[in-house]
């Protein structure tokens, strides 16, 4: 029975989509075949957010089937930037902020994979070997038009922004660490599909089997736009159990059920139980079963004991509006330039439930920033390192730029 539970997960829970769903499931049926599934991680950051844990879990469900997890650092091709979902061309990365954001990666992976079973490899391994000669066969493989027709890169076109030559470049070498790694399945999110489709069509040349693709649902983060390390509105695991809860609490209802499916290990029977009860359900009652969801994955992440002192926290300082009771300040990491004074109160730090709630707090004079009274509703602000944001009488977070 655990063994179909696994399967099931793998198949079907917050799947976007699957290539090629048959060959998968009937590797799944066999217990005798052993797959290497690939994950790859560009260090762009530090820390790891609810949506990437989200895809690792499905690692988890392969390890406990016994395949072979085979983590890619992507030390090569973050020089160069994956462009997937961004508006911008991206910044590259040095060598050091590279190997400072990879520090705390395994222990952070720990939370959630068995570290000792898993099989790490960095691509500059491979990718610093390449030859332009290879490069150039490679890329006969795709068109300029395939790349222009990608969201992002249309759109930039359209507006005029630059597109680097490199950035079209990152599919294809990303591609190629399949067939470095000899790679049967890839995981990755829904936007990283043209990348992983890249992987086929590497392998292809290198006269490989091409490998089957799993992509998974994208969270939304804090601020209703897709968790992103880039917009600063992420839940990373190792944030304070205080912060995980109150930042889960500031979720949209709408978004209560995805964060189930795609942030929990709750059974697939009980979340439909929660679907129904939130479809009958009056204010009470969908704060109860966001406390659950909050509770759920603080748990995940620190301890039951963590968990619930993190949940009275909250209805003491957040609920009771009991601020005094709280003189922690909370630490901030966040990439974001500018933003509007109620996203930055209501999205960017979690600290209060809705936009209404911050434009209230804001209306009554009960928001500072840096000492300073915020009565402005409208008002944007720029973000600067060290930036002290306050409600009342208690300090709640300080900002620091990544």
């Amino acid at each position: 029975m655990k063994y179909e539970t696994e399967q099931n997960l793998i198949l079907n829970r917050g799947t976007f989509q699957i290539i090629n769903k048959n060959d998968v499931s009937e590797s799944l049926k066999d217990k005798n075949i052993k797959l290497r599934i690939k994950f790859g991680i560009d260090p762009t950051g530090s820390k790891i957010h609810l949506g990437r844990a989200s895809t690792i879990q499905r690692l988890k469900d392969f390890q406990n089937l016994g395949h072979t997890i085979v983590l890619i650092v992507g030390d090569f091709t973050a020089r160069i930037g994956d462009s997937s979902d961004k508006l911008e061309k991206r910044e590259n990365l040095s060598q050091s902020v590279i190997e400072s954001n990879l520090e705390t990666y395994k222990d952070q992976l720990g939370k959630i994979i068995d570290i000792s079973k898993v099989e790490f490899r960095y691509n500059s391994e491979w990718l610093s070997k390449l030859n332009l000669d290879e490069i150039i066969e490679i890329s006969k493989k795709f068109t300029v038009a395939q790349m222009i027709e990608r969201e992002n890169f249309h759109n930039r076109y359209k507006e005029n922004k630059p597109i680097g030559l490199h950035e079209f470049l990152y599919p294809l070498i990303q591609g190629y660490d399949s067939v470095a790694i000899k790679a049967d399945i890839e995981l990755g999110g829904s936007d990283q599909l043209f990348n992983l489709l890249s992987g086929r069509e590497v392998q292809s040349y290198y006269g490989m089997k091409k490998q089957n693709i799993i992509t998974k649902k994208l969270l939304i983060g804090t601020d209703g736009r897709k968790m992103s390390t880039s917009w600063g509105n992420v839940i990373n695991i190792t944030d304070n159990p205080n912060d995980i809860y109150a930042k889960v609490m500031s979720v949209k209802d709408e978004n209560i059920i995805e964060y189930f499916i795609l942030a929990t290990r709750i059974s697939d029977k009980s979340i439909k139980e929660i679907e129904k009860e939130l479809k009958n359900s009056k204010n009470k009652a969908i704060m109860d079963i966001k406390k659950l969801l909050a509770s759920e994955i603080t748990q995940m992440y620190s301890s039951k004991e963590e968990s619930i002192k993190a949940e009275e926290n909250f209805k003491n300082t957040v609920q009771d509006k009991n601020y005094n009771l709280s003189s922690d300040i909370i630490e901030l990491e966040t990439s974001v330039k500018n933003t509007s004074i109620l996203d930055l109160v209501s999205n960017i730090t979690g600290q209060l439930p809705s936009k209404a709630e911050a434009r209230r707090v804001v209306k009554d004079g009960g928001l500072y920033i840096d000492n300073i009274r915020v009565l402005n509703v409208n008002e944007n602000i720029i973000l600067k390192n060290d930036m002290l944001i306050k409600v009342g009488k208690r300090n709640i977070v300080k900002i620091k730029k990544i």
